[in-house]
């Protein structure tokens, strides 16, 4: 899994990086080596009621996106990992029942 982070209107701190680092760790067990993971912050100034972060995530070649919104970049990113979370956990289930249902007619083609 190859994890890129871009900061728009603001900076990247360690902290910040190391804590998205963990919480993408969730996600290893749905995904391949080879998946690339795009993470975009964002501080929107120009809200009405004060400053806004914005943590989006992209993973790609498979297509999944998810964003949210929150007061500071932690509470963004607490509440888009469960939103890709269950995206990928849906795709792995569909994949699963496929795998399962070619295995049961290649089984009943043999018989």
């Amino acid at each position: 899994m190859n994890i890129s982070i871009k900061a728009t209107n603001t900076t990247l701190t360690d902290a910040i990086r190391s804590n998205i680092e963990d919480k993408v760790r969730i996600l290893e067990k749905f995904m391949r080596p080879e998946d690339k993971v795009h993470i975009e912050l964002a501080e929107d100034t120009h809200h009405n009621s004060g400053k806004f972060s914005r943590v989006e995530i992209r993973i790609t070649p498979h297509g999944h996106y998810a964003d949210s919104m929150g007061n500071d970049f932690y509470e963004a990113l607490d509440l888009v990992i469960p939103k890709i979370k269950q995206q990928l956990s849906k795709s792995k289930d569909k994949d699963i029942s496929l795998r399962r249902k070619i295995g049961n007619l290649f089984k009943r083609n043999r018989n």
